[in-house]
């Protein structure tokens, strides 16, 4: 006769073997339950990061390429002035560019623009689309050769060097909107000094001439970065009355006041 220990083991063996088998058929229903979302929420990750990543790309190349024609645009119209007059070629310049800051090169006769530029992608996630904005500061130069000739060339520079030339430009936007809102009784040098800079900053702005031709009116203004160690000199014009002040004044740099 088996004893009472031995008889049941055999059948002790067989339930573990039972109950091994079904953890390892759990864990396998369990790994490939959890794997699966696992690797499809990793491969969707990655698939909107590539995807945003190429987004990205694609705009700085359409932001480039027309840093590129900004650059052949103005170095043309500057070769068709037919004039070395700085005050002219630096509203070529702005006008092609928008460059809140143009410096003159008196010694070469050269220009250097700096400004920041801006394009907008498609931001892909989880929750879907949201826009994104990449940023290049942007600094061209113009080179004076021999006669007319003008040789244009765009590089893009550290975020940095944009700071001080974004704030000049801060400050001069204030100051168009500012002079466009001014009753044509207040357009004096001490009122237009007080209505550019109503915090009392003459380290920012100041006013350096007021002259008026007719039905227009031109403000010579410097105007510097919040640090004071850069400046530009700005013109500010506008109809001296009318309805149209607020949309028909300009701000745009100078090459001297």
């Amino acid at each position: 006769m088996l004893s009472k220990s031995s008889a049941g083991a055999p059948v002790t063996k067989r339930e573990n073997r039972f109950v091994a088998g079904g953890c390892l058929v759990i864990l396998a229903v369990l790994i490939l339950v959890l794997g699966v979302p696992v690797s499809w929420f990793w491969y969707a990750a990655w698939r909107n990061h590539r995807t945003t990543e190429d987004h990205e790309a694609k705009a700085v190349a359409s932001l480039l390429q027309q840093a590129d024609y900004m650059a052949d645009h103005s170095g043309r119209a500057l070769r068709a002035s037919g004039t070395t007059r700085p005050d002219v070629l630096t509203g070529l310049i702005w006008k092609h560019t928008e460059a809140p800051v143009i410096r003159h090169d008196a010694t070469r006769g050269g220009f250097t623009a700096v400004v920041e530029k801006a394009v907008d992608y498609d931001m892909v996630s989880f929750y879907g689309v949201r826009p994104g904005r990449a940023v290049r500061c942007l600094v061209f130069t113009y080179a004076h050769g021999p006669g007319d000739t003008w040789t244009p060339e765009v590089t893009v520079s550290e975020a940095d060097a944009c700071r001080k030339s974004n704030e000049i430009q801060s400050t001069a936007r204030e100051a168009r909107i500012h002079l466009s809102r001014m009753p044509s009784e207040a357009l004096t040098v001490g009122g237009i000094q007080q209505g550019l800079d109503p915090a009392g900053r003459p380290d920012l702005l100041t006013v350096q001439s007021v002259t008026r031709e007719r039905s227009t009116l031109s403000v010579s203004a410097t105007i510097s970065s919040w640090d004071g160690t850069a400046n530009q000199c700005y013109r500010l014009t506008r109809p001296i009355s009318g309805g149209k002040a607020e949309s028909s004044t300009i701000a745009a740099p100078a090459a001297s006041c």
